[in-house]
Protein backbone atom coordinates (compact mmCIF):
# COMPACT_ATOMS: atom_id res chain seq x y z
CA UNK A 1 0.00 0.00 0.00
CA UNK A 2 1.29 3.33 -0.93
CA UNK A 3 2.26 6.08 1.70
CA UNK A 4 0.78 8.94 2.02
CA UNK A 5 2.77 11.58 2.74
CA UNK A 6 2.68 15.41 3.30
CA UNK A 7 4.10 18.27 0.89
CA UNK A 8 5.76 21.18 1.30
CA UNK A 9 6.76 20.48 4.86
CA UNK A 10 10.56 19.73 6.76
CA UNK A 11 10.71 15.93 7.68
CA UNK A 12 12.50 15.72 11.46
CA UNK A 13 12.31 12.31 11.23
CA UNK A 14 13.74 10.03 8.07
CA UNK A 15 13.14 6.03 8.01
CA UNK A 16 14.85 4.99 4.91
CA UNK A 17 14.13 1.17 4.18
CA UNK A 18 14.91 0.10 7.24
CA UNK A 19 15.08 -3.78 8.66
CA UNK A 20 15.82 -5.33 11.55
CA UNK A 21 15.41 -9.04 12.03
CA UNK A 22 16.79 -11.12 15.33
CA UNK A 23 18.83 -14.06 14.40
CA UNK A 24 16.03 -15.77 11.81
CA UNK A 25 13.41 -13.19 13.31
CA UNK A 26 12.16 -10.86 11.33
CA UNK A 27 10.67 -8.00 13.37
CA UNK A 28 10.40 -5.40 10.95
CA UNK A 29 10.61 -5.28 7.17
CA UNK A 30 12.32 -2.58 4.77
CA UNK A 31 10.13 0.01 6.23
CA UNK A 32 10.23 4.05 4.66
CA UNK A 33 8.16 7.04 6.25
CA UNK A 34 8.72 10.16 6.84
CA UNK A 35 7.02 12.40 10.10
CA UNK A 36 6.79 16.22 9.98
CA UNK A 37 6.66 17.97 13.05
CA UNK A 38 3.60 17.94 15.41
CA UNK A 39 1.60 14.61 17.06
CA UNK A 40 1.90 11.84 15.00
CA UNK A 41 0.22 8.09 16.36
CA UNK A 42 1.73 4.92 15.34
CA UNK A 43 -0.35 2.34 15.41
CA UNK A 44 -0.55 -1.79 15.78
CA UNK A 45 -1.29 -4.76 17.22
CA UNK A 46 0.76 -5.98 20.18
CA UNK A 47 3.97 -7.77 18.53
CA UNK A 48 2.90 -5.44 15.04
CA UNK A 49 6.55 -4.08 15.11
CA UNK A 50 6.32 -0.77 16.75
CA UNK A 51 8.33 -0.91 19.79
CA UNK A 52 10.84 -1.96 17.17
CA UNK A 53 10.53 0.86 14.86
CA UNK A 54 10.15 3.08 18.09
CA UNK A 55 13.33 1.61 19.22
CA UNK A 56 15.31 2.37 16.07
CA UNK A 57 14.56 5.85 15.52
CA UNK A 58 15.02 6.58 19.43
CA UNK A 59 18.45 5.61 18.68
CA UNK A 60 18.42 2.26 20.99
CA UNK A 61 18.77 0.09 18.04
CA UNK A 62 20.84 -0.38 14.88
CA UNK A 63 19.40 -1.23 11.82
CA UNK A 64 20.11 -4.48 10.17
CA UNK A 65 19.44 -2.80 6.67
CA UNK A 66 18.75 1.12 6.01
CA UNK A 67 19.09 4.43 7.61
CA UNK A 68 17.68 6.64 10.04
CA UNK A 69 17.86 10.85 10.37
CA UNK A 70 16.63 12.24 13.32
CA UNK A 71 16.90 16.76 12.90
CA UNK A 72 18.84 15.48 9.26
CA UNK A 73 21.30 13.58 10.99
CA UNK A 74 23.15 10.25 11.83
CA UNK A 75 23.31 8.70 15.40
CA UNK A 76 26.38 7.29 14.16
CA UNK A 77 29.24 8.89 16.59
CA UNK A 78 26.61 11.46 17.59
CA UNK A 79 26.00 11.21 21.06
CA UNK A 80 25.12 15.18 21.30
CA UNK A 81 21.83 14.18 18.91
CA UNK A 82 20.41 12.15 21.91
CA UNK A 83 20.40 15.56 23.79
CA UNK A 84 17.58 16.87 20.95
CA UNK A 85 15.78 13.46 21.85
CA UNK A 86 13.39 12.48 24.68
CA UNK A 87 11.83 9.08 24.95
CA UNK A 88 9.41 7.56 27.36
CA UNK A 89 9.97 3.85 27.12
CA UNK A 90 6.99 1.22 27.81
CA UNK A 91 8.64 -0.12 30.62
CA UNK A 92 8.72 0.96 34.14
CA UNK A 93 12.06 2.24 35.55
CA UNK A 94 12.40 4.95 38.01
CA UNK A 95 14.55 5.79 40.74
CA UNK A 96 12.56 4.74 43.76
CA UNK A 97 14.19 6.41 46.28
CA UNK A 98 13.78 9.91 45.29
CA UNK A 99 10.69 11.91 45.05
CA UNK A 100 9.78 13.24 42.13
CA UNK A 101 10.68 16.85 41.83
CA UNK A 102 14.20 15.56 43.04
CA UNK A 103 14.23 12.83 40.25
CA UNK A 104 13.46 15.49 37.45
CA UNK A 105 15.96 17.51 39.00
CA UNK A 106 18.61 14.85 38.68
CA UNK A 107 17.63 13.93 35.32
CA UNK A 108 18.06 17.57 33.76
CA UNK A 109 21.64 17.41 35.67
CA UNK A 110 22.62 14.69 34.31
CA UNK A 111 21.43 16.35 30.47
CA UNK A 112 23.96 19.18 32.17
CA UNK A 113 21.43 21.37 33.11
CA UNK A 114 22.54 23.74 35.99
CA UNK A 115 21.16 23.25 40.11
CA UNK A 116 18.94 26.41 39.42
CA UNK A 117 17.32 25.82 36.59
CA UNK A 118 16.65 21.56 36.63
CA UNK A 119 15.16 22.39 40.20
CA UNK A 120 12.91 25.45 38.65
CA UNK A 121 11.83 23.13 35.39
CA UNK A 122 11.20 20.26 38.11
CA UNK A 123 8.62 21.65 40.13
CA UNK A 124 7.23 23.04 37.09
CA UNK A 125 6.12 19.82 35.64
CA UNK A 126 5.48 19.19 38.70
CA UNK A 127 2.77 21.34 38.99
CA UNK A 128 1.72 20.74 35.14
CA UNK A 129 1.36 17.04 35.82
CA UNK A 130 -0.93 17.62 38.57
CA UNK A 131 2.06 15.43 41.07
CA UNK A 132 2.46 18.29 43.97
CA UNK A 133 0.11 16.49 46.18
CA UNK A 134 2.30 14.01 46.17
CA UNK A 135 4.87 16.19 48.25
CA UNK A 136 8.02 14.66 49.48
CA UNK A 137 6.91 11.14 48.91
CA UNK A 138 9.64 8.93 47.63
CA UNK A 139 8.70 7.85 43.88
CA UNK A 140 8.88 4.25 45.65
CA UNK A 141 5.14 5.15 47.34
CA UNK A 142 3.77 6.70 43.69
CA UNK A 143 0.52 4.62 42.27
CA UNK A 144 0.82 3.36 39.19
CA UNK A 145 -0.81 6.56 37.21
CA UNK A 146 1.70 8.87 39.26
CA UNK A 147 4.60 6.95 38.23
CA UNK A 148 3.69 7.26 34.51
CA UNK A 149 2.64 10.50 34.63
CA UNK A 150 6.02 11.56 36.23
CA UNK A 151 8.26 9.29 33.34
CA UNK A 152 6.33 11.29 30.83
CA UNK A 153 7.48 14.80 32.45
CA UNK A 154 10.77 13.26 32.53
CA UNK A 155 10.85 12.46 28.92
CA UNK A 156 10.35 16.15 27.95
CA UNK A 157 11.95 17.93 31.04
CA UNK A 158 14.95 18.88 29.12
CA UNK A 159 12.82 20.41 26.32
CA UNK A 160 13.77 17.67 23.40
CA UNK A 161 12.86 18.27 19.63
CA UNK A 162 11.65 15.25 19.06
CA UNK A 163 9.77 12.86 21.68
CA UNK A 164 8.90 9.42 21.43
CA UNK A 165 6.04 7.93 23.70
CA UNK A 166 5.29 4.28 24.13
CA UNK A 167 2.17 3.63 25.59
CA UNK A 168 1.76 6.91 27.37
CA UNK A 169 -1.72 6.11 28.62
CA UNK A 170 -0.56 2.82 30.22
CA UNK A 171 -1.87 3.37 33.66
CA UNK A 172 -3.65 6.43 33.96
CA UNK A 173 -6.95 7.14 35.12
CA UNK A 174 -9.47 8.84 32.97
CA UNK A 175 -8.78 12.87 34.22
CA UNK A 176 -5.23 12.06 34.04
CA UNK A 177 -6.03 10.73 30.42
CA UNK A 178 -7.26 14.22 29.51
CA UNK A 179 -4.33 16.18 31.31
CA UNK A 180 -1.36 13.96 29.42
CA UNK A 181 -3.65 14.21 25.86
CA UNK A 182 -4.05 17.99 26.38
CA UNK A 183 -0.29 18.28 27.21
CA UNK A 184 0.87 16.18 24.21
CA UNK A 185 -1.30 18.22 21.91
CA UNK A 186 0.11 21.72 22.91
CA UNK A 187 3.00 20.32 22.94
CA UNK A 188 3.15 18.96 19.09
CA UNK A 189 1.72 22.84 18.16
CA UNK A 190 4.47 24.19 19.46
CA UNK A 191 6.65 22.46 16.49
CA UNK A 192 7.93 19.42 18.97
CA UNK A 193 7.74 16.05 16.71
CA UNK A 194 6.06 13.40 18.72
CA UNK A 195 5.93 9.82 17.93
CA UNK A 196 3.07 8.40 20.16
CA UNK A 197 2.81 4.81 20.41
CA UNK A 198 0.10 2.40 20.94
CA UNK A 199 -2.44 -0.43 20.35
CA UNK A 200 -4.90 1.64 21.91
CA UNK A 201 -6.87 3.07 19.15
CA UNK A 202 -9.09 5.39 20.47
CA UNK A 203 -6.51 7.11 22.81
CA UNK A 204 -4.70 8.01 19.97
CA UNK A 205 -7.42 9.06 18.17
CA UNK A 206 -8.04 11.83 20.87
CA UNK A 207 -4.64 13.31 20.76
CA UNK A 208 -3.93 13.11 17.04
CA UNK A 209 -5.61 12.61 13.37
CA UNK A 210 -2.50 11.85 11.84
CA UNK A 211 -1.43 8.12 12.05
CA UNK A 212 0.95 5.28 10.63
CA UNK A 213 -0.54 2.01 10.86
CA UNK A 214 2.23 -1.18 11.20
CA UNK A 215 1.19 -4.67 11.38
CA UNK A 216 4.02 -7.99 10.92
CA UNK A 217 6.69 -5.67 10.48
CA UNK A 218 5.28 -3.94 7.71
CA UNK A 219 3.91 0.04 6.77
CA UNK A 220 0.25 -0.72 6.48
CA UNK A 221 -0.94 3.01 5.64
CA UNK A 222 0.11 6.51 6.69
CA UNK A 223 -2.48 9.71 6.84
CA UNK A 224 -5.58 10.73 8.54
CA UNK A 225 -8.41 7.80 8.78
CA UNK A 226 -10.11 9.88 5.92
CA UNK A 227 -6.90 9.95 3.74
CA UNK A 228 -6.13 6.13 5.01
CA UNK A 229 -10.37 5.91 3.56
CA UNK A 230 -9.41 6.53 0.07
CA UNK A 231 -6.67 4.15 0.00
CA UNK A 232 -9.54 1.00 1.25
CA UNK A 233 -10.93 1.26 -2.82
CA UNK A 234 -12.16 -2.68 -2.02
CA UNK A 235 -13.81 -1.84 1.49
CA UNK A 236 -16.75 0.35 1.33
CA UNK A 237 -17.62 3.00 3.46
CA UNK A 238 -20.95 2.44 5.46
CA UNK A 239 -23.33 5.07 6.30
CA UNK A 240 -26.07 5.07 8.46
CA UNK A 241 -29.07 7.98 7.74
CA UNK A 242 -32.56 8.22 8.55
CA UNK A 243 -34.31 9.83 5.51
CA UNK A 244 -38.05 10.82 5.27
CA UNK A 245 -38.81 8.66 2.46
CA UNK A 246 -35.73 5.83 2.45
CA UNK A 247 -37.18 3.56 -0.71
CA UNK A 248 -37.41 6.56 -3.30
CA UNK A 249 -33.79 7.87 -1.26
CA UNK A 250 -32.53 4.01 -2.20
CA UNK A 251 -33.58 4.25 -5.59
CA UNK A 252 -31.94 7.13 -6.24
CA UNK A 253 -28.22 6.10 -4.31
CA UNK A 254 -28.17 3.04 -6.54
CA UNK A 255 -28.36 5.02 -9.39
CA UNK A 256 -24.76 6.36 -8.44
CA UNK A 257 -21.97 4.17 -9.62
CA UNK A 258 -19.92 4.66 -6.28
CA UNK A 259 -23.00 2.97 -4.18
CA UNK A 260 -21.94 -1.02 -3.97
CA UNK A 261 -25.34 -1.85 -1.77
CA UNK A 262 -28.22 -0.58 0.36
CA UNK A 263 -29.83 -2.12 3.25
CA UNK A 264 -33.01 -0.95 4.95
CA UNK A 265 -34.06 -1.59 8.07
CA UNK A 266 -37.61 -3.66 8.84
CA UNK A 267 -37.23 -2.85 12.37
CA UNK A 268 -36.78 1.39 11.78
CA UNK A 269 -38.45 2.20 9.05
CA UNK A 270 -36.25 5.83 8.65
CA UNK A 271 -32.77 4.25 8.84
CA UNK A 272 -30.92 3.23 5.69
CA UNK A 273 -27.64 1.55 5.28
CA UNK A 274 -25.76 2.76 2.29
CA UNK A 275 -22.18 1.00 1.45
CA UNK A 276 -19.82 3.21 -1.07
CA UNK A 277 -16.71 3.42 -2.31
CA UNK A 278 -16.00 6.82 -2.90
CA UNK A 279 -17.08 8.72 0.42
CA UNK A 280 -16.27 12.25 -1.02
CA UNK A 281 -18.22 11.34 -4.27
CA UNK A 282 -21.20 10.20 -2.19
CA UNK A 283 -21.19 13.82 -0.18
CA UNK A 284 -21.39 15.65 -3.29
CA UNK A 285 -24.01 13.61 -4.71
CA UNK A 286 -26.15 13.40 -1.31
CA UNK A 287 -27.67 16.60 -1.62
CA UNK A 288 -28.26 16.96 -5.29
CA UNK A 289 -30.28 13.70 -4.21
CA UNK A 290 -31.92 15.20 -1.18
CA UNK A 291 -33.16 18.13 -3.42
CA UNK A 292 -33.67 17.04 -6.22
CA UNK A 293 -36.27 14.20 -4.61
CA UNK A 294 -37.22 16.09 -2.07
CA UNK A 295 -35.93 14.31 1.16
CA UNK A 296 -35.68 15.54 4.51
CA UNK A 297 -32.56 13.84 6.37
CA UNK A 298 -32.46 13.72 10.52
CA UNK A 299 -29.27 12.17 11.01
CA UNK A 300 -26.22 10.97 8.98
CA UNK A 301 -23.70 9.00 10.88
CA UNK A 302 -20.31 7.38 9.12
CA UNK A 303 -20.18 3.71 10.82
CA UNK A 304 -16.51 3.12 9.77
CA UNK A 305 -15.36 6.76 10.72
CA UNK A 306 -13.99 5.40 13.61
CA UNK A 307 -10.29 4.25 13.35
CA UNK A 308 -11.10 1.29 15.12
CA UNK A 309 -12.54 0.08 11.77
CA UNK A 310 -10.53 1.07 9.73
CA UNK A 311 -7.15 -0.48 11.52
CA UNK A 312 -9.71 -3.85 11.72
CA UNK A 313 -10.00 -4.00 8.48
CA UNK A 314 -6.11 -3.46 7.57
CA UNK A 315 -4.08 -5.71 9.43
CA UNK A 316 -6.50 -8.62 8.25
Amino acid sequence: MDNIKATGQQYTIEVDQVSKWYGDVSALNDVSLSISPGVSGLLGPNGAGKSTLLKLMSGQLDPSLGSIRILGQSFDNNPQLFHQIGLCPEQDSLWEELNGPAFLTAMLELQGWSARDAKKRANELIGLFDLAKAGRRKVSGYSKGMRQKLRIAQSLAHRPKVLFLDEPMSGLDATSRTLVADIIRELGETGVTIVVSSHVLHEVENITKEVIIINQGALRARGNVYEIRELLADHPLQLELRVSDPRRFSQACLAKSHVVKIELDPMEENRVLVFTQHQNQFFQDLYQILKEEEIAITSLHAEDEDMEAVFNYLIK
